[in-house]
């Protein structure tokens, strides 16, 4: 598993991550993250167990 997707899955777990987390991640993978965390406030009403579903978008 890598640093990505140890993040994604400590954030559904806990629902938080720290700088720590952060600072583990490359910059492609933070705009990965980004993008995920900002679908996931849209479209799964911030519920942990809903981060990392692809959604369809309207």
């Amino acid at each position: 598993m890598d640093a990505l997707q140890e993040t994604v899955e400590k954030l559904k777990e806990t629902g938080t991550i720290g700088l720590e987390d952060f600072r583990s991640l490359k910059m492609k993978e933070l705009e990965v993250l980004a993008e995920e965390i900002k679908e996931w406030c849209l479209y799964g009403n911030g519920k942990p167990e809903k981060l990392g579903k692809k959604h369809k978008k309207h």
